[in-house]
């Protein structure tokens, strides 16, 4: 049974304009730098080699191709295939035109398909400058930004000088759309907004408020995914290398190496196995820091900037009243080592808004002390010393469920196959091990709220702590099974501009309150931000 609780749309009411600036350049179509269409063959290229490259090799096809028609051909249709790939992408730069316009920026683009887009400043909620280093000696920047509700970003600019993308930068913080049920209060958030401008960007004076050393960040490398992405590729070059080098003596030499190793015992393989780990955590920190060093992360009141990057610089700016909630994350290396990373999260289509990717407003290099660090990117948002566990019935019921299906495996296996099947052993120290895991898994579980504040925790090995602010809620659901009925128990799902939030085995009355709270919450709020 599934209850849903939808609140009527509340009356939005656009305020003045606050940009009123006028551009010497505005109006008039411009084109990308000739610079800018070696970045977008790079890009190109690097979209062709994910998309299909990857597959290709991985099927073993580039061997049979290899085989079949030989080093030359194969060369030949590479090369084809890069010329195809250049001429579309110069033809799409020649093609490229974009216009900054008094309060929009306006692109049109297209090879085949001509489109033409139109984004208001009001409406953008990130913008992020990127200079790789090939655009550094020309003063040019990749400028790209994103609107509430885009599952990806809606325009890139890239090649265009630094000081118009600054600009644009400037006039879209500065637009900010006063919003609210009270036309006085939105005429007043829009005369200070335009006061801020006639003042001029430079008028508000940054405050830093982390800049982690280069100790913090390889340290975010060490507990981050990257070192499992480094793995990946590893073992993806060496197989293809393997497959291309197998009958070589050098080949033969190394795989005759390594069975003498791995049959002189663990002496000699534990040694083997934490040198790899140990260079797969080296390159791991190492990629932190070409991405991220030197971080810094500035509060200039409206918005927030975070800064850093050795081969590309990138600058990365996040409008306050564009942030939807926040999430303090944990890896299982993260907490060994005491690591955070903090993430702004904003409105996505796709409902993945909640999740921390590389696309995601990162703060990295956090130490258990700069968890204070949320209330400065949220105010309000204090992390809480202790949560509230949900219903105990949740390890029952997966311990139950659980058991059966382990245990039913295995028997069967048993029965059919004997005890020497290779999936004996795993199945069995699944089964041994599932209590401790549901157990741990039900600890993790958490909520908290602080005024208007809720604050979400789950996880395993790792942690994971999402807050928002109950105005931010859409939808509210209680969601329940004939189990949770008998017992009493919903599980709540909060529906929010970046994504679900799920509270399960929750008392139905305790839900039915919270649910209440988020729905007056979200009645009854100033302005109606989406």
């Amino acid at each position: 049974m599934a209850m849903m609780i939808d609140r009527p749309p509340c009356p939005v009411h656009m305020g003045r304009s606050a940009v009123t600036r006028a551009d010497p350049g505005a109006g008039a179509w411009q084109r990308l730098s000739p610079v800018a269409l070696v970045f977008l063959i790079v890009r190109a290229l690097q979209k062709f080699i994910r998309e299909n490259l990857v597959v290709f090799l991985g099927a073993g096809a580039s061997v049979a191709f290899v085989e079949r028609l030989g080093m030359r051909e194969l060369l030949l249709g590479a090369s084809a295939l890069f010329l195809i790939i250049v001429v579309t992408t110069a033809i799409y730069h020649r093609r490229f035109r974009f216009r900054v316009e008094e309060d929009a920026v306006r692109v049109r683009r297209g090879v085949l398909e001509h489109k033409e887009l139109r984004i208001r400043f009001s409406r953008v909620q990130n913008v992020q400058l990127g200079e790789p280093v090939y655009f550094r000696p020309f003063g040019l920047v990749q400028f790209s930004l994103e609107t509430p509700g885009a599952a990806e970003r809606e325009v890139e600019l890239p090649g265009i000088p630094r000081r118009l993308a600054e600009e644009i930068r400037d006039r879209i913080v500065g637009a900010r759309a006063a919003v609210g049920a009270d036309n006085e209060v939105a005429d007043e958030l829009a005369a200070d907004e335009a006061g801020r401008m006639e003042q001029g960007a430079d008028a508000v004076t940054p405050v830093l408020l982390h800049a982690p050393g280069v100790g913090r960040l390889f340290v975010h490398g060490l507990s981050s995914n990257q070192v499992w992405v480094v793995a990946g590729v590893v073992v993806y070059a060496l197989d293809l290398v393997f497959r291309q080098t197998a009958d070589s003596l050098a080949m033969t030499q190394l795989v005759a190496w390594l069975e003498t190793q791995f049959s002189a015992g663990w002496s000699a393989v534990l040694p083997l196995l934490a040198g790899v780990l140990a260079a797969l955590l080296a390159a791991g920190g190492a990629a932190a820091l070409l991405r991220f060093h030197p971080y810094r992360l500035h509060d200039y009141g409206q918005r927030l900037v975070g800064s850093g990057g050795v081969l590309e610089r990138r600058e990365q700016t996040l409008r306050r009243d564009k942030l939807t909630g926040v999430v303090l994350q944990q890896s299982p290396v993260g907490r060994l080592l005491g690591c955070w990373v903090l993430a702004g999260l904003q409105t996505r289509s796709d409902g993945r808004g909640n999740e921390v990717s590389q696309r995601s407003f990162l703060v990295p290099g956090l130490r258990a002390a700069d968890r204070l660090l949320v209330g400065r990117l949220y105010p309000g948002a204090v992390v809480p010393a202790a949560f509230e566990p949900i219903h105990i019935r949740y390890r029952s019921w997966w311990l139950g469920r659980g058991f059966l299906v382990v245990a039913g495996v295995l028997g069967a296996l048993l029965v059919t196959l004997g005890r020497e099947h290779a999936a004996i052993l795993p199945l069995t120290v699944l089964l041994v091990l599932l209590p401790p895991l549901v157990w741990l898994r039900w600890r993790q579980w958490g909520w908290w709220l602080d005024r208007t504040v809720i604050w979400v925790r789950r996880g395993l090995f790792g942690q994971r702590l999402e807050a928002f602010e109950l105005a931010r809620v859409q939808q509210v659901q209680l969601r329940s099974s004939p189990y949770l009925r008998r017992h009493g128990l919903v599980t709540l799902v909060l529906v929010l501009p970046q994504g679900l939030v799920q509270l399960p085995f929750m008392a139905e009355e305790r839900a039915a309150a919270l649910a209440n709270q988020a729905l007056f919450a979200a009645e009854t709020a100033l302005r109606h931000r989406v």
